[in-house]
């Protein structure tokens, strides 16, 4: 069985463009409807917004400007932002309005379009990777610096997918540095990283950074494809024109959904610290069982673990259907993680301590077996 992890390397069009091998995994995995799933990157919150008479009216009008929910929630003038459908949209856009033609690094592991968007828009791109140490997964500075010096634009996913870790202080502060010394924009893939309070955006140390986010993962709002890129007046303005050429305007439903939500975007945040606070421990137990050594991260909804001499697709797709578990192979996001598997608990705490039961079950079979 072939790891499906995203592909970096030359541009590429027609039969050459890669696909998101994740989702092609995923979906028919999902629509299975397996009954224990730890399968989610992203919050799944009961929100209940009443009825929409005029959600299909217009919403623009005089003295109104759609971005100042994302200006209020990060104290920055609307004139650095751009809305957009969804942060998968924001990363092709950035990446057009940020570019300078050369080649980009792309952080690995990572979700497919943030490392293969720039291969399709005629860029090459080439791999840095965070290795894995007793707890944190860091930055080799010798082998980033050196790719650094070949390319004007580095993608990155700071809280990591899939292990949920981000950049440690130290790590976060040299990048910043090594790439203003070498004049490379990065542009900052952040959807996971609003559980985080006190998280700073990219671009709020460089005009050089470019930050992504949307309301899918943290806020539980993906259906309605919210989301933005936040960056100086210069990228802001060849990003506008690229949106406008490739999808025009914002859909007025969106939109007024987002306003609907504006004032309760603190819930959801809240939820995850109390799914974190009930089903951690569970999860930590399970692990701790089976001899499996784990640290979670600090925030968020999700993490991996390696499960020694253990194929994880494998496992997943013989004895965890069996069992109705659905979790995520770590060979999905790079290549060397496939004795990796990602687990999710942004599910309510009895859900999730069943499905820990069975994610147990599935572990200590596919040990017993290798």
């Amino acid at each position: 069985m072939v790891a499906q992890h995203p592909v970096a390397g030359k541009p590429a069009k027609g039969n050459e463009v890669p696909p998101v091998s994740y989702l092609k995994w995923y979906i028919p995995r999902l629509k299975e409807m397996r009954p224990h799933n730890l399968s989610f990157s992203g919050l799944q919150f009961p929100w209940e917004l009443g009825e929409f008479e005029d959600v299909w009216k217009n919403h623009r009008g005089p003295g109104v400007d759609d971005r100042e929910i994302v200006s209020g929630m990060y104290d920055v003038p609307v004139e650095n932002i751009l809305l957009t459908h969804g942060a998968t949209q924001a990363i092709s856009i950035a990446i057009s309005a940020a570019s300078r033609g050369g080649k980009v690094a792309v952080e690995m592991p990572s979700y497919g379009p943030l490392s293969q968007t720039a291969r399709i828009l005629g860029l090459e791109t080439i791999v840095v990777r965070r290795e894995p140490g007793i707890n944190e997964w860091t930055i080799n500075r010798e082998e980033w610096e050196s790719v650094l010096s070949q390319v004007d634009l580095l993608m990155i996913c700071p809280q990591l997918n899939p292990v949920g870790w981000t950049y440690t202080d130290s790590d976060r502060r040299w990048l910043l540095s090594k790439c203003k010394e070498k004049d490379v924009r990065i542009i900052s893939d952040e959807v996971y990283s609003g559980a985080d309070r006190n998280w700073v955006p990219f671009f709020k140390e460089s005009e050089d950074c470019v930050s992504i986010s949307s309301f899918t993962k943290i806020h539980g709002l993906g259906e309605i494809r919210y989301g933005w890129m936040i960056a100086s007046k210069e990228i802001i303005q060849n990003a506008e024109n690229t949106f406008h050429n490739l999808a025009g305007i914002m859909s007025s439903p969106v939109i007024r959904i987002a306003n609907r939500v504006k004032d309760r975007l603190n819930e959801p945040v809240e939820l995850i610290e109390y799914y974190r606070e009930k089903n951690l421990p569970v999860l930590e137990n399970v692990l701790r069982r089976l001899g499996i050594e784990w640290t979670a991260p600090p925030y968020g909804v999700f993490g991996a673990f390696r499960i020694p001499n253990v194929n994880t697709m494998q496992m997943i797709d013989t004895i965890g259907k069996e069992h109705g578990l659905l979790a995520v192979p770590g060979c999905m996001f790079d290549s060397g993680l496939e004795e990796w598997l990602r687990v999710g608990w942004s599910i309510d705490p009895e859900s999730f301590a069943k499905a820990a039961e069975v994610l147990e079950i599935v572990i200590r079979t596919a040990m017993d077996i290798t």
